[in-house]
Parts: C-alpha cells; sequence; structure tokens
C-alpha cells in the first residue's frame, strides 16, 4: 500500500514537471510583433529598477523595566536605650536572730519589735510565727503536745518576776542579797533577758508530761530554727541554771550548727569572727 502510494506521488510529479517545460516553450516563440516591441522597449538598467521599499529598521526595544525596585538594605534600628535597672533590694538583715542578750550584753534602748499574739494570751516576735506553728502542728501530729507557758515580757513583767523570785528566797531565810544572787541565777535582770526580745519560749506539756515534750523539742527544734538556750552543761558561760524549758530562736542554720557543736550561743557568737 505505500509504495503504491508512493508511485503515484512520482507520476504525479512528473506529469507537473512534463507540464512546465511545455508552458515554457510556448512563451519563448513569441510573435515578431511582440517580438519587435520588447526589443524597442529601453533596457532598464538593474540600478534604475525601482526597488521594492523595504521596511525601515526599528531600534531594538529596551528591555522591560523591572517593576520591582531593586531590594534596599533596610536601615538597623536604632539602638534599645537601656533600660534603667531597678535598684537591688538590699540584703535582708538577719542580725536580729543572733542579738545576744544577757547580763554582759542589755537589750539596745531603741528596742522594738512587732509581735504576733497567741491563743493563750502570750506572744511572740511576728517573725518567728511561721516557724513556730510548724514545729507545734509537727509536734501535735506526733502525739506531743507543747504549750508555751511564757514569752515575750515587757521590761515590768520582767521585773515583777525577779521581785517575785526574791521574795521567795528572804521568805526561806535567805538575806535580801542572798535572795538576789539566787533569783539572779534564775532570772534575769530587767533590760537583760532574752524573752524580752519575743524570740524566747517557756515550753510546757498541754497534755501528757513535760520531760516528754522536752526531750521531742531538744531532738528536732533545731530544724525549726530553735536550740535549747541553756543546758546544764554551759551555766558558767551562760550565767543561767540548766533550763530544759526555754528554747531560742536563731534561724535554722545557725540552730543546726549551734546544736551539732554542742555550745552555747555564746560562745557561736565568739567563734564567728574568728572563723571568718
Amino acid at each position: 500500500m505505500r509504495q503504491d502510494r508512493a508511485v503515484r506521488r512520482v507520476l504525479a510529479l512528473a506529469a507537473a514537471l512534463l507540464l512546465t517545460l511545455t508552458v515554457g516553450c510556448a512563451r519563448t516563440e513569441a510573435p515578431p510583433a511582440q517580438q519587435s516591441a520588447i526589443a524597442a522597449s529601453p533596457a532598464v538598467s538593474a540600478a534604475e529598477q525601482p526597488s521594492e521599499p523595504q521596511p525601515e529598521s526599528e531600534p531594538a526595544p529596551e528591555p522591560p523595566a523591572d517593576p520591582r525596585p531593586e531590594p534596599q538594605p533596610e536601615p538597623e534600628p536604632p539602638a534599645p536605650e537601656p533600660e534603667p535597672s531597678d535598684p537591688e533590694p538590699p540584703a535582708e538583715d538577719d542580725s536580729w536572730m543572733l542579738l545576744l542578750v544577757n547580763a554582759d550584753n542589755p537589750l539596745p534602748e531603741d528596742f522594738t519589735v512587732s509581735l504576733k499574739a497567741l491563743r493563750n494570751g502570750q506572744s511572740v516576735d511576728e517573725r518567728i510565727y511561721p516557724a513556730l506553728q510548724q514545729m507545734f502542728d509537727d509536734a501535735r501530729a506526733q502525739g506531743v503536745w507543747p504549750l508555751i507557758n511564757e514569752s515575750f515580757r515587757t521590761f515590768e513583767r520582767q521585773q515583777e518576776i525577779m521581785d517575785k523570785y526574791i521574795a521567795r528566797y528572804e521568805a526561806g531565810g535567805s538575806s535580801h542579797d542572798d535572795a538576789v544572787k539566787q533569783a539572779r541565777a534564775i532570772v534575769a535582770l530587767p533590760g537583760t533577758s532574752e524573752h524580752q526580745l519575743g524570740l524566747a519560749l517557756d515550753i510546757i506539756a498541754e497534755k501528757g508530761d513535760n520531760e516528754t515534750v522536752w526531750a521531742w523539742l531538744r531532738q528536732n527544734a533545731p530544724r525549726y530554727g530553735f536550740i535549747l538556750r541553756y543546758p546544764a552543761d554551759k551555766e558558767e558561760i551562760t550565767g543561767i541554771s540548766y533550763e530544759p524549758w526555754h528554747f531560742r530562736y536563731v534561724g535554722v542554720d545557725d540552730a543546726l550548727a549551734i546544736t551539732e557543736a554542742g555550745v552555747a550561743l555564746e560562745e557561736y557568737l565568739a567563734a564567728i569572727p574568728a572563723a571568718e
């Protein structure tokens, strides 16, 4: 089939070529008159022949402008002005926890204290109340029931207690001077008592026996910031007889250190400068 189509195309092409040659011969044999006319026509040089108008050359089009502007570097933002820093809060003054008050170190004349009233009419420095309450709550949870018998005292209250003990010893046959000495071994002179700080507590048993309460306090009180203030073997240093009921707040860190070292507060404070 494909060969037949090819043969037909060759034959058609040959016929077209033959027809073209026949027409060309006929045109070359023009009649004489026509030939004369052709010969009489002036020859026109190739230069004189009118040339077909050529299209004017157009300038190459300029590339279209990029509608997007070239990126410009963004100006750097101005450096922020340093904000005024808040002044650091002053370091908390915890010297009040270790304030030493005894016969040789009376209470400062300008001493003041903010008190927290307790349910039994006693009161303490309000700063020790959270630790005191936690200590009592934990003791009661373990079946131990402490009770504060004495806490903050005014100057006048301290004088009343001193006078009571002097009168008791005088009634027992002691001279006044001896009665004062005996009383001072138990009670501090007004102005020299820790009870006037609001940091000292005399604790007894609300339920059960005192020894159970005191034993629990000796073992656990330092974890709450309290120490046994007047141990039995430190009487010559403290100037006060052994008081198993008297506990003093000094802060947790110092209470643990004092108890572990087995020293009185006076010894502990005297050693601080040397350690530094």
